[in-house]
């Protein structure tokens, strides 16, 4: 049975239809990419998954029991935590408040320290840069922030959303790196949503294309990076 699977889901904004009868799973310890040019529905699919905006039809099932009924912080209860595109962390709090943040729910609250210890080992730097505004940091630092925020939670799944979106190829790099330790030592399943293609299914154990709404191709990641469709319309080759 699949952690988490999608079924036959249509989602919008008010009339405005985004998604249109996806469907998706995931298994448990993948890593599955989502990838898609600009406008075809990846990070709504994710806003969807964790309960920040409903179906019209279908169904989201996370370990097993449907969770689209359920309000969003339901969700992060169960241990399935989104890290949204942009960072979204508390600028005028320091780098060690911003993670605590992460640690609040029922779930993840008991291991908090545990949790840090974790996070310090992944980014040495955040642990050198605790007592400093999360807002001062560079953008490289900022993602590394709000990834150690979602480990915090404790996530059965962590789904990411644009990960390197504005990072130096350098600062790229060790965020894959990263996020592909997660993977390995912690044992999470992960989903990216990721316009670095190349480097998302170098990553990954499988992935989705998504195209206007729908996902027009699916398969294993390696086979993926190879295909002469995907060469063309994502890596410019």
């Amino acid at each position: 049975m699949s952690l988490l699977s999608i079924d036959n889901i249509n989602v919008g904004y008010g009339e405005i239809q985004v998604l249109f009868d996806l469907s998706l799973h995931v298994n448990e310890g993948e890593v599955v990419s989502i990838i898609g040019a600009n406008g075809a529905g990846k990070s709504t699919l994710l806003k969807t998954i964790s309960g920040m905006l409903k179906p019209s039809s279908g169904a989201v099932s996370f370990d097993g029991e449907p969770i689209h009924p359920l309000p969003a912080d339901e969700i992060v209860d169960r241990a399935l935590i989104h890290v949204p595109e942009g960072r979204r962390l508390f600028s005028l709090m320091t780098v060690q408040e911003n993670l605590e943040m992460g640690a609040y729910s029922k779930h993840a609250a008991p291991h908090a320290k545990e949790s840090l210890a974790e996070v310090h080992k992944l980014f040495p730097r955040l642990d050198e840069r605790r007592r400093q505004l999360a807002g001062t940091l560079s953008g490289g630092e900022q993602q590394m922030v709000a990834i150690g925020r979602g480990i915090m939670a404790r996530p059965k799944i962590l789904m990411l959303d644009e990960p390197s979106l504005g990072l130096a190829p350098v600062l790229k790099k060790d965020i894959f790196a990263a996020i592909k330790q997660i993977a390995e030592d912690f044992g999470t399943t992960i989903v990216l949503v990721e316009q670095d293609v190349m480097h998302s299914l170098a990553i990954s154990d499988r992935a989705y294309v998504m195209e206007q709404g729908q996902v027009v191709m699916e398969g294993e990641a390696d086979k993926l990076l190879h295909d002469p469709h995907i060469k063309k319309a994502y890596l410019g080759m």
